[in-house]
């Protein structure tokens, strides 16, 4: 495996931040387009710019020059594998695009589906004329999907008749029926291997570069879900290289286990693995069900090259031990991001998937999935360092900085911002501009919203959220040290948060899983504070450690830390449609109460 040193990688992102015209024109060139860009950056200010002005290109058609060769593999709960070549998947957009014709560009599709090839399909098909698609996760409810038709206003729903998940049907069409009640929306409905339209040679549409490709909501700390913009030229030219980068997509299978309905999804599950010609590996289901070795006997029988997935699938699993079959496993990479992984996950990860190399990835929504990493297989393999989420992309210039705005020496915590333009952001949020703005406000460089710090050899170490730092007594720690100081050897994920306090300010609230087996609750509470005090001493003044058999999080995995500490003060408020699990709130409360039967 390719091997990258600190001072060659250095020159390489110089170049990006110095150079972006010859750095990216290069790059853009490798995709087909339509009309090519005269450029590759019209810059006005840190929160205005378009990459690759002039070019007129196609994503979808990108997306399917690959023939025969298999483009998804599909695997369900109890079934699989249904295996989909290019050529078929060219074949299913085309025949979803011929029942969507009607439209004209700049509309917005929206798509409401389980993780089935007909749904990246139905992306894909909007994406060839030049549509507008939004995806919705399968696991919103009516309410959820309700909210995201009223800001995009759709004029179509592509749905299906149900999802599966742990051996149960859940029924989306009707969800989608109810959801549209009242409105002139269209209601489509594809079926597994079966879509209601002939297939028309239609040509793609030459989408301009600023054209908006997609919408993708993401949940607020309070209020509205955000409607995240990304615009054709600039994504499709980011999520080609920056999945290229990471993988060789040529030497064997990728499994995404992130659903299409997050930015992990289009840009792993779907986007970013077919511009690369991949051969990725969808799962439609609970992970852990119906055992919780199911994803470890698909990745030996697909022969799995490389694994994309998330904190809490691992920590989910590890509630069982180790994994107990044995499999013939040849991963070369495998990369979590979406939520701090912790050094007791990244142990377990480390010895159940015997990986070449392991390692923290960080992004967001609003820049196409991640833009910090420890290289990667095409690019070169950077020395890891365990906890960090490696070293800024290339056109990722990446600052922390205090209160004030200034920049902060090594290793000293604040807030990460990042100064430079780079295509894999956002363009804007959906008619909600000011809100847009509002990232760019406080520091007048992108505000990222976490809170972390960066080592003598440059490599970011994300912390948590900035509104998530505990403050004790006028001190600031990030939650991340905290949550890594609670773990024993019984406990399989830990949340930690602050909560108002009389007499201090603010005191610390200890959410703990135990792993499978722990039967005293009280002891395991004893320990954890004592643990907690041997490694971070007196400043860490815990309130309370709540027992709990699940943790609140969202749909990507992260956890919702801003309910943990309304829950604890008795009022939550704000938007909660991300929560990927609502019987963990009730958990919760019983736990606030006393109650751990």
């Amino acid at each position: 495996m390719k091997e990258l040193s600190l001072e060659e990688y250095r020159a390489l992102w110089k170049k990006s931040i110095d150079d972006p015209e010859g750095f990216w024109l290069p790059i853009s060139r490798e995709l087909k387009w339509i009309r090519g860009p005269s450029r590759a950056l019209s810059y006005i200010s840190p929160s205005s710019y378009t990459w690759f002005p002039g070019g007129r290109i196609n994503i979808a058609e990108n997306s399917l020059r690959c023939g025969d060769k298999i483009a998804i593999t599909w695997y369900g709960e109890e079934e699989g594998p249904r295996k989909i070549s290019y050529n078929q998947l060219r074949d299913m957009t085309l025949r979803i695009a011929n029942g969507l014709r009607d439209l004209k560009s700049g509309d917005r599709v929206m798509i409401y589906m389980p993780m089935i090839p007909e749904a990246g399909a139905a992306m894909l098909a909007s994406s060839w004329l030049g549509l507008i698609h939004s995806v919705v996760f399968s696991g919103f409810g009516v309410g959820a999907l309700r909210t995201r038709i009223e800001d995009a206003k759709p004029s179509v729903i592509i749905t299906s008749e149900y999802t599966v998940r742990r051996g149960k049907r859940i029924p989306l069409k009707e969800i989608a029926e109810e959801a549209v009640k009242g409105t002139n929306v269209k209601l489509i409905t594809l079926g597994r291997g079966s879509i209601p339209f002939e297939r028309e040679n239609l040509d793609p549409y030459p989408s301009r570069s600023e054209d908006p490709l997609f919408i993708l909501y993401t949940s607020g700390t309070t209020g509205k879900p955000k409607g995240v913009v990304h615009n054709v030229g600039s994504y499709s030219v980011w999520a080609y290289a920056h999945v290229r980068w990471l993988f060789n997509l040529q030497e064997g299978a990728f499994l995404s286990t992130s659903d299409i309905g997050w930015i992990n999804g289009h840009s792993y599950s779907l986007y970013g693995s077919l511009l690369n010609g991949g051969n990725v590996v969808w799962y439609e289901g609970a992970p852990d069900f119906p055992s919780y070795e199911r994803l470890w006997e698909i990745m030996e029988k697909e022969r799995v090259k490389f694994l994309w997935t998330a904190p809490t699938l691992v920590r989910l699993l590890m509630k069982n031990g180790e994994i107990k079959g044995s499999y013939d496993l040849k991963l070369k990479i495998v990369v979590t991001a979406g939520e701090l992984l912790g050094s007791d996950a990244y142990d377990w990860l480390v010895r159940n998937t015997n990986a070449e190399k392991v390692f923290e990835v960080w992004g967001q929504t609003e820049n196409s999935g991640y833009i910090a990493s420890s290289g990667g297989e095409i690019l070169g393999l950077l020395p890891i360092k365990k906890g960090s989420v490696g070293l800024p992309l290339p056109s990722i210039d990446v600052s922390v900085v205090d209160e004030e705005g200034n920049p902060l020496p090594p290793g000293k915590p604040g807030y990460v911002i990042v100064k430079s333009p780079s295509p894999a952001f956002m363009t804007t949020l959906w008619n909600d501009r000011e809100r847009y703005l509002a990232y760019y406000k406080k520091f007048g460089y992108y505000n990222t919203g976490d809170f972390g710090y960066i080592d003598e050899d440059g490599y970011l170490y994300i912390l948590g959220r900035s509104d998530d730092v505990i403050k004790v007594a006028g001190h600031r720690i990030g939650v991340a040290e905290v949550e890594e100081s609670c773990h024993i050897p019984e406990v399989a994920e830990v949340a930690a948060v602050d909560v108002p306090d009389q007499l201090k300010g603010s005191r610390i609230i200890i959410y703990v899983v135990p792993k499978e087996g722990v039967k005293d609750v009280t002891l395991l509470r004893e320990k954890v504070k004592e643990n907690l005090r041997q490694r971070m001493g007196p400043i860490a003044d815990v309130k309370d450690v709540m027992v709990v058999s699940k943790l609140p999080h969202t749909r990507t995995g992260k956890v919702l830390r801003r309910l943990l500490r309304e829950a604890y003060m008795g009022n939550i408020s704000g938007d909660v449609s991300t929560i990927e699990d609502e019987s963990a709130l009730e958990e919760i409360k019983k736990a606030i109460k006393g109650d751990y039967s």
